[in-house]
């Protein structure tokens, strides 16, 4: 019992690790939650700076309104510098996602917080929660509710920024596929069946814009995230704090974000309790993610079917060789580096999914679901940002396209009959496909006049 400190919460007596930096109710989360292989919340730093930034801000603006001596609020802000420089994994042990709110990551943070400046600052040994107090001095005119929405707002922005540069960087990469191609031909398929030759590079041309496209959606909706609710406290009632708190603590946010090298264009959201009762823009966010990685998914199976064979398949691209495809297949190599991307996008899908569900149980006020919503949205990002880095760097930048393969395509039935069809109509190329029965030279001598249909 040496190695714990005995802490009182409101609902009695917790034994904290001695030289645990946390405090009673990041125990009891600790102990009620059981991680069984999932992740920490340390696993996940940018919430946790997020969350940061905002104590910060919010003991700033304290201080600016005189609710707050000063020395506490630099003592606060020294032990907030500490923790941006040190790792994360001892003093954020708890589940990822815990029930109640995402009350667990606020009081973490808060008796992080207060352990720290209390001993750094004035003397006194963890656990004691004086001068500082976890509650009274680190949740001073803000809850968990409108304090944790803020900072899931502010993470997503941050992972965001990441995952835009290197969708942004797959679509140079494909639009500079396009560009090398350029004229050279390529069979088009519809229903997986030939159908016309069109230039190879109108098909990754293709694929670029509607990446584009997607991401700037994406990225729209990750700019909505500037509207937070922060002195919304619970449901949305700003009555529970300071007015002049209320009317500061945004401009304070900023200024911390700015300096710390953040997107620093917050304003507060139009209506405080619509975000309590609903996570709209981060779901929103999710459901362009979503529709991203089905997109991957998508491009990732095309190029496993124009890779395939190469030689009893479709063999129309080659692409680089990364690693062996078998062990019992002497040369075979696989297309592994679309089939991971693919598999990070139906990973992301299923984070979606889970985002949606969340949406269907807010019931009245408060939507209680909001930890789930960042993590699963974290997670999406982080998925979809390994799977994009790899496509690009070990497939889509040393792709090459089989000339010959796709001359010999762009010369066979199918663009051959379309040719017969534009000299002489539907109707005569509809005689000639039926006479040749699949051989394409009785469709060319149709085309140079030579044979009459029958």
């Amino acid at each position: 019992m040496d190695h714990f400190r005995t802490e009182h919460d409101t609902l009695g007596s917790v034994s904290v690790p001695a030289n645990a930096r946390y405090g009673a109710q990041t125990q009891r989360s600790a102990e009620l939650f059981p991680l069984f292989g999932a992740q920490k919340l340390s696993a996940y730093p940018q919430l946790i700076e997020a969350m940061l930034h905002v104590k910060r801000a919010a003991a700033q603006t304290n201080v600016s309104i005189g609710a707050m001596p000063e020395d506490v609020g630099e003592a606060i802000s020294a032990a907030i510098d500490h923790l941006l420089t040190q790792p994360l994994e001892t003093d954020f042990p708890i589940h990822s996602f815990h029930g109640g709110g995402g009350i667990g990551i606020n009081m973490n943070v808060n008796e992080v917080l207060a352990n720290l400046a209390n001993h750094q600052r004035f003397g006194t040994s963890f656990g004691s929660n004086a001068p500082l107090h976890p509650n009274d001095h680190l949740n001073l005119n803000h809850s968990t509710s409108d304090c944790l929405s803020t900072a899931c707002h502010i993470a997503a922005r941050a992972a965001w920024a990441g995952l835009e540069t290197e969708l942004l960087g797959l679509v140079d990469d494909l639009e500079q596929c396009a560009k090398q191609m350029g004229d050279q031909p390529k069979m088009a398929r519809t229903c997986l069946q030939d159908a016309v030759d069109i230039r190879a590079g109108d098909y990754f041309g293709g694929v670029a814009h509607n990446l584009r496209k997607l991401t700037a959606r994406a990225g729209a909706d990750a700019s909505d995230l500037a509207a937070v609710n922060l002195g919304g406290n619970i449901i949305g009632r700003s009555d529970d704090c300071d007015p002049d708190f209320f009317n500061q603590v945004i401009h304070q946010l900023n200024t911390v974000l700015e300096q710390a090298g953040l997107a620093h264009d917050l304003r507060r959201t139009d209506n405080l309790f619509a975000a309590s009762q609903a996570h709209d823009p981060l779901q929103n966010l999710a459901s362009s993610l979503e529709q991203i990685a089905r997109t991957l998914i998508r491009f990732g199976g095309d190029l496993r079917l124009m890779a395939s064979g190469p030689n009893a398949g479709f063999g129309e691209i080659r692409l680089p060789v990364k690693q062996p495809g078998s062990s019992a297949i002497p040369g075979k190599i696989n297309p592994t580096i679309p089939e991971f991307t693919m598999q990070c996008a139906m990973m992301a899908c299923g984070r979606a999914a889970t985002v949606c569900m969340t949406q269907d149980h807010g019931e009245l006020d408060y939507n209680p679901w909001q930890m789930l919503v960042v993590i699963a949205l974290l997670d999406m990002i982080a998925l979809l940002q390994s799977g994009v880095s790899s496509l690009r760097r070990n497939c889509v930048q040393g792709l090459e396209l089989n000339s010959q393969r796709n001359t010999e395509n762009a010369q066979g039935l199918g663009p051959s009959l379309m040719q017969v069809k534009r000299k002489y109509g539907y109707s005569r190329a509809s005689a000639v496909a039926k006479q040749a029965a699949g051989d394409v030279s009785i469709v060319r001598a149709a085309l140079s006049g030579i044979e009459e249909v029958q």
